[in-house]
């Protein structure tokens, strides 16, 4: 007799630090709406302090941020942040880090 029980899932390593990682992007965090950083525009003549602070601080790229963003691995990041329950109870101090190395999908 055949079973009909579903195949278990196979770890993407590329994409994802354990199992866990990877049945929570996608059973939930593939279904999020990511939205992008809403950034600020000044032109040149305006407010003319908070440029001159800008500059003086080295903020150009700061104040300039990317705009464009992989949806795919903004949700692969977020995924492969969330530690299990097993993660903390055995954990004396969790890593607290994250990682991203391509696009799943």
């Amino acid at each position: 007799m055949a079973s009909s029980s579903a195949p278990a899932s196979v770890l993407d390593d590329h994409c994802f630090r354990k199992e866990f990682n990877q049945q929570l992007f996608e059973s939930h965090v593939r279904r999020k709406k990511v939205i992008s950083e809403v950034g600020f525009n000044l032109n040149n003549d305006e407010y003319p302090q908070i440029m001159e602070q800008i500059a003086l601080r080295g903020w150009r790229r700061l104040a300039a941020p990317m705009t464009g963003v992989s949806k795919l691995l903004v949700q692969e990041f977020y995924a492969n942040a969330a530690v299990s329950d097993e993660e903390v109870a055995n954990a004396e101090q969790l890593p607290y880090k994250s990682f991203c190395k391509g696009s799943c999908g």
